[in-house]
């Protein structure tokens, strides 16, 4: 959803990334298939310019990702809320905290 590492840079974003692996939540690890969320963000906490989602069942999590590059998000906006425990939604929680420099593991 929204623009690729790649393309935001090239059209011009200084952008922080943040890889957050599935298999670092404990969802990702019963399904061990790996998998990985991606976000693009404007450098300094500015919006979510993409968010990319690899793996099983990411396909539930593609209307969150929509909401989020739609609205123009922040991360601190996305940290701010709750990802359920045990989901594979907790990565996309903790990429948002890590970008936010609340990270839980990730840092």
């Amino acid at each position: 959803m929204g623009l690729s590492e790649a393309e935001a840079r090239a059209r011009g974003y200084e952008v922080s990334v943040n890889v957050m692996p599935l298999t670092a939540v404990a969802k990702g690890m019963v399904h061990g298939r790996g998998g990985m969320v991606k976000v693009v963000a404007e450098e300094g906490g500015g919006r979510v310019l993409g968010v990319h989602l690899v793996g099983p069942h990411v396909s539930e999590m593609i209307a969150e990702s929509q909401l989020i590059v739609g609205w123009d998000a922040e991360p601190a906006d996305v940290a701010r809320h709750i990802h359920a425990h045990p989901t594979l939604s907790e990565a996309v929680g903790e990429a948002f905290l890590t970008l936010s420099d609340r990270g839980l593991h990730q840092q």
